[in-house]
């Protein structure tokens, strides 16, 4: 169990690490994910047998929203 564990953690703080230190910009990297999770729901829907959400469908917050054209001093 331990093991398990530890392989997650491991996992999880490697892939939040990855994204802080890509190479690309936070607007690119947020479209990227929202690319990425969208497939991934897609898969899960056909997988279940649930329909997928439309392409386009807006999610609870849409890339590149307000906060990320707020002004910097």
């Amino acid at each position: 169990m331990g093991y398990i564990r530890g392989l997650t953690h491991g996992a999880i703080i490697g892939a939040v690490l990855g994204v802080l230190y890509a190479p690309e910009s936070g607007l690119d990297m947020r479209r990227r994910v929202s690319r990425l999770l969208g497939q991934a729901e897609q898969m899960m829907a056909a997988e279940s047998g649930a329909t997928p959400p439309a392409p386009g469908t807006p999610r609870r917050r849409a890339v590149g929203g307000t906060e990320s054209r707020a002004r910097r001093p």
